[in-house]
């Protein structure tokens, strides 16, 4: 059905505030944008509300080039009828999100959060059950708990710490001594400045179902058996071809994201190459049932021969051997290579009963030269690969996703500000490189050779130093550096430890302008973005700190020192850097100077 001229006006006069638009009815067709008063973030905004509800995407570029209702309101219809080319597709989405691991779920969830139609697309037929990684990070963590999350992260954990204690009985072993403990290169000597940063211990699988729960209850489409063959990209949007079990489909989107793991289809089909270092070691890993008790210590042990690990996953055992990476050609990982494994690195037999879902891994660290390209986006492991060494790619990811998905909501919202998803890359490339450098240091660190073992116990004896336990924690949870500052320290940070006091803190993932002194400037200033932004009391541990403005990803865009009196135009600049320009007073838009009509 075609959009007729009073729905169009009315979404126009809704979201620029101008309801005379309607009153003026068909008059107003033909007349400049200019002449109505009309910004281009008004038409942006409506142009992609009646996107997200007739299915149809047009450029912002297109948009800027359309002078008057009329003439979007023919582009609008256009599109719709199939003039756009894009008559093949089966289906036309906001989002295509490929891959259903944790990273593109968490990604479905806050695209969902703020309205934004995903669909997902998984090649396996069912959720991975090996344990991939055996906890969540504090980044990550913060993030989930945020989202309405808190109590089945709470639920799954004491489910895996009961597991613990089993693995600790039956291993004759004091219970106290289940828990794994964080650490670098096997120097289990981590500590966390704030406490409210923890790892919790919730294993990849569980923390797949969750958010399976989560992404159904937000409408998300998760769809199996969809392996993806072909992606095409122009200015308008990105064609995703699958093969899928009733043959090809061909879906199109105005953006698509891969999360598809480290040997990405969307990153090579997107033609975004690799820059890294070729893997040098094995490692072997799995969730086993020994003969008879637990040969192995809890923890890691270095040998001669490598490493070997034992209980960093509920009956889960790992080897590390420095001799290259496994043949190309290898298979499957068996419970007898897994053995002659152990009995290298340990010297000695270790007799395994039973092996569950393992696999290999190694110590190839890579990252995408682009996050990305122009419609096409990557996260988690397509974007860095590199070996589990500190428990960080699953806490890198989702943070991966909570930096990309709000930005991809408001350019499909229609409120973007100029190059916002630019930042996407220029925020997360560095993280990621930080993580890959880390990790090549953990590497060199585990070597067995005379020098690489003294170093590893001159970094164990600096690792008593209280500051540098802190300084490790902040490293490996992705606190240890933020996004740039400008003005407050705060700005570019996390920030963890507050507490909305005037109502319930809202789980949709808007923007928050923190009051922490009860500040009516403030609230004056914020009110021309509150369709966008919230402004609520709260209360924080913090004493350097007034008010703070967050984005929705939880970091800091603005801050407001203790006993500084708030200045109108710090704040303002933040707010249109990060949620555009937003409306006057009067309700009319306010648009930045030099703004495009």
């Amino acid at each position: 059905m075609s959009i007729r001229p009073n729905q169009l006006l009315t979404v126009l006069a809704d979201c620029s505030g101008n309801q005379e638009l309607v009153g003026i009815g068909n008059d107003a067709l033909d007349t400049d944008f200019d002449a109505l008063g009309l910004d281009s973030l008004a038409v942006l905004e409506s142009v992609a509300r009646i996107g997200r509800e007739h299915g149809i995407h047009i450029s912002d570029e297109e948009v800027h080039d359309l002078g008057t209702p009329l003439a979007l309101l023919n582009r609008l219809n256009q599109a719709q009828s199939g003039g756009d080319e894009d008559t093949d597709a089966e289906e036309r989405l906001p989002v295509v999100v490929v891959g259903a691991g944790p990273v593109g779920l968490a990604l479905a969830g806050e695209l969902a959060a703020h309205g934004i139609g995903v669909t997902v697309l998984e090649r396996r037929a069912t959720p991975e059950t090996m344990v991939r990684a055996g906890s969540v990070g504090p980044l990550a963590v913060a993030l989930l708990r945020r989202r309405g999350l808190a109590d089945e992260l709470d639920r799954a954990e004491r489910e895996t710490v009961e597991r613990y204690r089993a693995m600790a009985d039956s291993a004759a072993g004091a219970v106290g001594h289940a828990l794994p403990k964080e650490h670098l290169a096997g120097i289990e000597k981590v500590e966390h400045a704030d406490a409210s940063m923890r790892r919790m211990r919730v294993e990849q699988p569980a923390l797949v179902d969750i958010l399976l729960r989560h992404v159904a209850a937000l409408g998300v489409d998760v769809v199996w058996e969809h392996e993806v063959t072909a992606i095409e990209q122009d200015d308008r949007g990105v064609w995703v071809t699958v093969a899928a079990p009733g043959g090809e489909r061909r879906l199109r989107a105005a953006y698509a994201v891969g999360c598809d793991g480290g040997d990405s289809t969307v990153r090579r089909l997107a033609g975004i190459p690799l820059t890294g270092t070729e893997a040098t070691l094995t490692g072997r890993q799995s969730v086993v049932e020994f003969e008879g008790e637990p040969p192995l210590e809890h923890g890691f042990r270095h040998t001669s021969g490598g490493l070997v690990a034992w209980g960093l996953g509920v009956n889960r055992v790992a080897t590390l051997e420095f001799d290259g990476p496994p043949a190309p050609d290898a298979g499957p990982l068996t419970s007898g290579e897994l053995q002659d494994s152990l009995r290298r690195v340990t010297g000695t037999g270790v007799p395994i009963a039973r092996m569950a879902a393992g696999g290999r891994f190694t110590d190839m660290a890579y990252q995408a030269a682009e996050y990305r390209r122009g419609r096409v986006f990557l996260a988690g492991d397509a974007a860095h690969v590199h070996a589990p060494f500190g428990g960080q790619g699953l806490n890198t990811g989702i943070t991966d996703a909570a930096n990309l998905g709000w930005k991809l909501a408001a350019a499909l919202d229609g409120w973007a500000p100029p190059r916002l998803l630019d930042t996407y890359h220029a925020e997360r490339h560095p993280v990621g490189a930080r993580l890959l450098a880390n990790v090549r240091a953990q590497t060199a660190l585990m070597r067995p050779d005379p020098h690489s073992s003294a170093l590893r116990d001159l970094v164990g004896r600096m690792m008593d130093v209280p500051d540098v336990r802190r300084f490790v924690g902040a490293l490996l949870s992705g606190t240890d550096e933020g996004y740039g500052t400008d003005g407050h320290p705060a700005v570019g940070t996390f920030l963890p430890d507050y507490e909305v006091t005037d109502r319930q803190e809202p789980a949709s993932g808007r923007g928050l302008l923190l009051d922490f002194t009860d500040c009516a400037a403030l609230r004056t200033i914020g009110a021309r973005w509150a369709d966008r932004v919230d402004i609520v009391s709260a209360k924080t541990g913090r004493d350097d700190l007034a008010a703070v403005l967050l984005r929705p990803d939880g970091y800091v865009a603005w801050a407001l020192a203790t006993g500084d009196t708030p200045r109108a135009r710090p704040l303002v600049r933040a707010l249109r850097t990060w949620f555009g320009t937003g409306r006057s007073p009067a309700g009319t838009p306010a648009a930045p100077a030099g703004a495009r009509r």
